[in-house]
């Protein structure tokens, strides 16, 4: 949908003030080679580039608003559908961070993979990791990981569920090669690499892996915030997944 008469309202079934009945996290990371692992050493947030990655990602159709900035540090939570529409980019330097709620995953399909796949394309020297969660009083959980080597992994299912309920592929130990990550660093990330998909520490592994290429510490950072129209079907997704009670 490309209609720019359309405003972020107009693609949804339900009101502005209609209740997010679900809490989770979504994000995506690309960090570009030569992007420092010293926090103090990452340029400073730009928000023209920020703008540009927003315009370019997959899930979003178009930036209708730019809201300024706000610290990195802040957690982002939706509570209400008008806040669905709203995403995070940070843009320092050779690392993008980019938090949106249409990364959700519905129906078989996911868009963290879809649009970690998308920007190797664009990018095919950069890592990418892309993560959503979902509480539905259990925790659904998807995961990609992209290093430039050629090392992938794409993990999906309920925690604590059946290896039934999991897709999985590639391996966390071709992860742990790719990034050079320790014995000792899986070890205080509390991350066994003998556990099953169901009961992998996979957000542990993640941020092992950013740790090894990017800086993990938010302090004193600051990112941009846009409202945003989001393609219909990821508007169909979010609505499904965040709005419509079990």
């Amino acid at each position: 949908m490309t209609d720019s008469s359309l405003t972020a309202s107009s693609l949804w079934d339900l009101p502005p003030d209609a209740d997010v009945v679900r809490s989770g996290e979504y994000e995506l990371t690309l960090v570009r080679p030569g992007a420092p692992t010293d926090a103090a050493a990452l340029p400073a947030h730009d928000p023209a580039a920020a703008r540009r990655f927003a315009e370019s990602f997959g899930t979003i159709d178009a930036v209708l608003e730019d809201l300024g900035t706000v610290p990195a540090t802040d957690g982002a939570s939706a509570g209400t559908r008008a806040d669905l529409e709203l995403v995070r980019v940070g843009s320092w330097g050779g690392v993008t961070e980019i938090t949106d709620p249409g990364l959700v995953h519905c129906d078989g399909r996911f868009p963290v993979e879809e649009e970690a796949e998308s920007l190797a394309e664009r990018f095919p020297d950069a890592v990418i990791i892309a993560s959503c969660t979902i509480d539905h009083h259990m925790t659904y959980g998807a995961y990609k990981i992209i290093h430039p080597d050629g090392t992938r992994l794409f993990a999906a299912g309920w925690y604590g569920e059946s290896l039934d309920f999991w897709d999985l592929d590639g391996s966390p130990a071709d992860v742990v090669g790719a990034f050079g990550i320790t014995a000792a660093e899986l070890s205080d990330a509390w991350v066994d690499m003998d556990a099953a998909a169901n009961t992998f520490h996979w957000e542990g592994l993640f941020r092992l892996a950013l740790q090894k290429v990017a800086p993990l510490d938010h302090t004193g950072r600051i990112e941009s915030v846009f409202r945003v129209r989001h393609t219909e079907h990821a508007i169909g997704a979010m609505e499904e997944v965040w709005l419509e009670a079990e």
